[in-house]
C-alpha cells in the first residue's frame, strides 16, 4: 500500500512539473479587436545578444525584414515559429530610447517585439505556436482601440447632476466667464479645493487621447515643453529617441506634430485650463491665474486617422 501510494504521488509530481512548464498562450477574448497580423512576444534576456546582432541589420524605422518565406534570426525555437506562421517582419515594440535605453534594459523592455505573421494565418493558433518557443516568457495579440461616438453634453450633464439650479456656487470663484456652466466643479466641491491647491507647475500631466491644442489661449500658458528639443528641426536633439517631441510626440502618426482634437483639447482643459485667468473654463489644476498650474504633455495616439504607441506613450511619459 505504501509503494502505491509514493508512486501515486511521483506520478502526480511529475505531472505538475510537466503542467507547470508548458506556458500557457494568451487567450483572446471574443469582445476584443485585434491587429490580425500580429502576434507581441517577450525574449528570455539569454537572447539580448542575438537579438542586438540581428535588429542591427533592421532598416531605418527598426523594421527587420524576411529575406526568404520567413524570417530567421538565428534563435533555435523562434524561427521555428516564425517558419511555421510565415512571419514576415519584426520591430521592437518600445524603440531604440537614447539617453534612457539603458534604464529601458533593465526593466527588460528591449526584449518585447511585434512579429507581423502572413495574412490568413489563424491569429490563436499563431499565439500558441510562438508561445511554444523556449526563448519566448511570453505572448499576445495587440488590442486595437478605437474613440466611441455619441457623446451629448447634455445627457451626461443631467444624469450627473439631477438639480444643477439647486447647487450653491460658492463665493470668491474664479473670474472665468464659464465657470458657473461647469456644473462639475461644485459638485465635487472644487472650490474647497482650490483653497488648499490649485495646481503647481513642477507637476506634468501626461494626456494619452487626441492631442491637445497647445495654442488655445485657455491652455497654452500651462503646456509641458520639452526644453532639449528644438521643434521643426528634424533633429532628435536631446537623444531620446524621438524627433522634433516639444509638446510631446504624435504616437499615431510617429511624428512630432501633434495632432490637435477635440477630445483631447477637452481633456487637457478638464485637467488645466487655466483657472481664474478672464478666459474660458476653469481647470482641476489650472493655476491660480498666472501661469503656475499643472504642465499638460500631449501624447497624441490617436493620430489623424491613425492609433498606435498605447504603450510607449506612457514609457515616454514616465522618462
Amino acid at each position: 500500500m505504501l509503494k502505491r501510494v509514493f508512486l501515486l504521488g511521483a506520478a502526480l509530481t511529475v505531472m505538475a512539473g510537466s503542467l507547470l512548464a508548458q506556458k500557457p498562450a494568451y487567450q483572446m477574448r471574443g469582445n476584443v479587436n485585434y491587429e490580425p497580423q500580429v502576434v507581441r512576444v517577450k525574449f528570455k534576456a539569454e537572447v539580448t545578444q542575438q537579438l542586438d546582432a540581428i535588429m542591427a541589420e533592421a532598416a531605418k524605422d527598426g523594421m527587420l525584414q524576411a529575406r526568404g518565406k520567413a524570417l530567421q534570426v538565428g534563435i533555435a525555437g523562434f524561427d521555428a515559429a516564425s517558419a511555421e506562421t510565415g512571419a514576415l517582419e519584426m520591430k521592437r515594440v518600445f524603440r531604440p530610447a537614447g539617453k534612457f535605453e539603458a534604464r529601458h534594459r533593465q526593466w527588460g523592455l528591449h526584449l518585447w517585439y511585434e512579429i507581423k505573421i502572413a495574412p490568413g494565418q489563424n491569429l490563436q493558433q499563431a499565439l500558441n505556436r510562438f508561445g511554444k518557443a523556449t526563448e519566448v516568457v511570453l505572448v499576445e495579440p495587440k488590442e486595437v482601440y478605437r474613440l466611441v461616438d455619441g457623446y451629448d453634453p447634455a445627457t451626461e450633464r443631467t444624469a450627473a447632476v439631477a438639480n444643477y439650479d439647486a447647487m450653491v456656487i460658492p463665493g470668491g470663484t474664479p473670474n472665468d466667464p464659464s465657470y458657473n456652466n461647469q456644473w462639475g466643479w461644485p459638485a465635487v466641491d472644487a472650490a474647497q479645493a482650490w483653497e488648499l491647491e490649485t495646481g503647481h507647475s513642477s507637476v506634468v500631466v501626461a494626456i494619452e487621447d487626441q492631442g491637445v491644442d497647445y495654442n488655445h489661449p485657455d491652455l497654452d500658458g500651462n503646456m509641458w515643453t520639452n526644453s532639449g528639443e528644438t521643434p521643426g528641426n528634424g533633429i532628435d536633439d536631446d537623444n531620446n529617441g524621438y524627433v522634433d517631441d516639444y509638446y510631446g510626440y504624435n504616437f499615431g502618426n510617429d511624428n512630432g506634430n501633434i495632432a490637435i482634437d477635440y477630445h483631447g483639447t477637452h481633456v487637457g482643459g478638464t485637467v488645466a485650463a487655466e483657472t481664474n485667468n478672464g478666459v474660458g473654463v476653469s481647470g482641476a489644476a489650472g493655476g491660480s491665474g498666472s501661469n503656475d498650474g499643472v504642465r499638460l504633455m500631449s501624447l497624441s495616439v490617436f493620430g489623424n486617422g491613425a492609433q498606435a504607441g498605447f504603450d510607449e506613450a506612457f514609457i515616454y511619459a514616465a522618462d
